[in-house]
């Protein structure tokens, strides 16, 4: 699982070829994870401020007229760092995604419809590889009921 977080990062400015459903995946997985650790440091550090009471919150108004809460701290420095980081990666390897089901990477901008653009996006996402796709060739073949038999015999 780690080494296809490891060579989606390693692929974040390569827009070309394919990436298999099984690859993609689990780079979300590892993603979604660090994600999660990213929050939760970032909880402990403010609920560590608030406990020790080095947490002092101030409340005014912004210069464009809004409310405004200043605690003193960046509440969610790491987890902003950790999107930022791999906001390119994402991007990247859900170009490649489409790419392995025969579709463009330009359809990624159904991303800005609402919901309906974000599902269409998910359910393309679980399908699985194209074989005759003209961004390069297919992931090596998954055994299917047919052919597993022949594979393992000795």
């Amino acid at each position: 699982m780690l080494s296809y977080y490891v060579q989606a990062i390693l692929q974040m400015f390569d827009i070309s070829g394919r990436m298999n459903r099984r690859a993609f995946w689990y780079f979300l997985l590892m993603v979604a994870a660090l994600t999660s650790l990213a929050i939760a440091v970032d909880s402990v550090t403010v609920l560590s401020a608030l406990a020790q009471g080095n947490l002092k919150v101030e409340v005014g108004v912004s210069a464009s007229g809004m409310p405004e809460i200043n605690t003193g701290i960046q509440i969610g420095a790491l987890t902003k760092l950790f999107a930022t980081l791999h906001a390119l990666p994402l991007f990247t390897a859900s170009i490649r995604r489409l790419h392995d089901i025969g579709k463009s990477g330009l359809w990624m901008i159904l991303h800005v419809v609402p919901i309906i653009g974000s599902l269409t996006l998910l359910s393309w996402y679980a399908r699985p590889t194209d074989p005759d796709s003209e961004h390069g060739d297919a992931p090596r073949e998954r055994l299917t009921r047919a052919n597993w038999a022949d594979r393992t015999q000795f």
